[in-house]
């Protein structure tokens, strides 16, 4: 028999290839030995495949002895070294609190009288409670130090003779309880004059019906590369946070989790469109004092444009017009939110440096803070860190809103004429 075509070298490791073309005939023995050699491309892979599967569960089997050798060697010690640590770590907690004058504020960023009220506050509502292992004074602390300092991890478990596992597991835990203790430590503004408004004549009656305070503040983020750019604004990387406050410092509002580009107008927007209780509560007649970021309008005055606002624009300088005088009055009084502001990143230096948790974390650790920032300043007045005077350094560069001939008013649904006379109304008053 006549054999026609041609042996042509291809791919497949080397080994020729017979190409039959269209309408000739191939020799029985060729097609038996291009059918051999797939079977053995065939079984060559499947042995590729399980020697990879082999490979990865000898890694994986690997990786699981090592950790837990590495816990045996830390808790299979004996009985001498349990009692040693158990030691250290009762003689670490004393020096905290009985150290020296302010070691306990130093140390937690409160005094051991609030320290233990919290203590109190999170077995009482069963938030926390204590193991087998770690009480929950000891989980506190280990938090408090975290967030107080941005203390590492790897320090904590020196502290406390903690492993790191335990020390992040205990994190995560007094950071859900402590969010716990939101709706308890921080509501919304009541309808009624705030006594330090009341009780000044610079402020009274001219802000009788101001409720509190709104601002926006940012804190460095940490995220993934593809996000980077959405957070980036003229602050850096950070996340956007919107707050309101009373004239005592307490706040009662809190909105985190923003890009650090947005304008401070676009999270309010997002703050009045939420559903009850999750959105920024405005009453009819009240209003908040915000600065030149957002507009007058129902619920919200800012300043007059284009004129002197900053205490520091007017230090030695008597105001020249009534416009002035609002001005500095104004300025006076919405100051309180950013002293608050102030106090909160002063006590908390976990928002003033950049985190290495998860950014849903990283929101949660400021809603966490500003909860404990409301506990301290309710269970102890006399705080020291709450009642220091806070260098407030005024961001005059903050860009304002010009032109709000966009603006929504969420409180009610009106036409764009009709909400523009309400505007105009707000402005006259």
């Amino acid at each position: 028999m006549r054999i026609e075509g041609a042996l042509e070298i291809g791919g497949g490791g080397g080994r020729g290839r017979r190409k039959r073309q269209h309408g000739q005939s191939v020799h029985p023995r060729l097609v038996v030995a291009e059918r051999d050699m797939d079977m053995e491309d065939e079984e060559e892979l499947k042995r590729m495949c399980a020697n990879t599967a082999v490979y990865a569960v000898v890694t994986l089997v690997t990786c699981i002895l090592r950790m837990r050798a590495k816990r045996k060697r830390i808790s299979n010690c004996t009985k001498q070294e349990k009692i040693r640590k158990i030691y250290c770590r009762e003689a670490h907690f004393r020096r905290v609190l009985e150290g020296y004058q302010d070691s306990c504020q130093s140390y937690i960023r409160m005094r051991p009288r609030a320290f233990f009220k919290l203590v109190e506050v999170m077995k009482a509502n069963g938030l926390l409670k204590d193991t087998r292992h770690v009480q929950v004074e000891e989980q506190l602390a280990m938090f408090l130090s975290i967030v107080g300092h941005k203390t590492k991890n790897r320090i904590i478990r020196t502290e406390f003779i903690r492993s790191g596992e335990t020390v992040s597991r205990y994190f995560n835990k007094v950071l859900s309880a402590m969010n716990g203790l939101r709706d308890r430590y921080m509501k919304q503004a009541p309808k009624e004059v705030p006594e330090e408004i009341a009780n000044n004549s610079n402020y009274f009656p001219y802000f009788k019906d101001c409720i509190g305070l709104i601002d926006g503040t940012h804190v460095d983020a940490v995220l993934p590369s593809d996000l980077v750019a959405r957070f980036r604004g003229r602050k850096g990387v950070t996340q956007n946070i919107l707050a309101a406050c009373t004239p005592n410092k307490l706040f009662t509002y809190v909105l985190a989790g923003w890009e650090g580009a947005a304008n401070d107008y676009r999270v309010l927007q997002d703050a009045l469109s939420r559903p009850q209780p999750y959105g920024l509560r405005v009453y009819d007649g009240k209003y908040y004092l915000c600065d030149a970021g957002y507009t007058t309008m129902p619920g919200f005055i800012s300043p007059y444009r284009s004129v002197r606002y900053y205490l520091k624009e007017h230090t030695g300088r008597t105001p020249k017009n009534r416009k002035e005088l609002f001005n500095l009055r104004h300025s006076s009084l919405r100051s309180k939110i950013e002293c608050t502001f102030g106090i909160l990143k002063n006590r908390f230096k976990i928002l003033s440096a950049k985190s290495n948790y998860p950014f849903p974390t990283q929101v949660d650790i400021v809603l966490a803070c500003t909860v404990l920032h409301n506990f301290i300043a309710l269970e102890d007045p006399a705080d020291d860190i709450f009642n220091e005077n806070v260098e407030i350094d005024e961001d005059t560069g903050e860009e304002t809103n010009e032109d709000d001939s966009n603006m929504v008013d969420y409180t009610q649904s009106r036409t764009q004429r009709e909400d523009r006379d309400v505007r105009n109304e707000w402005k006259e008053m």
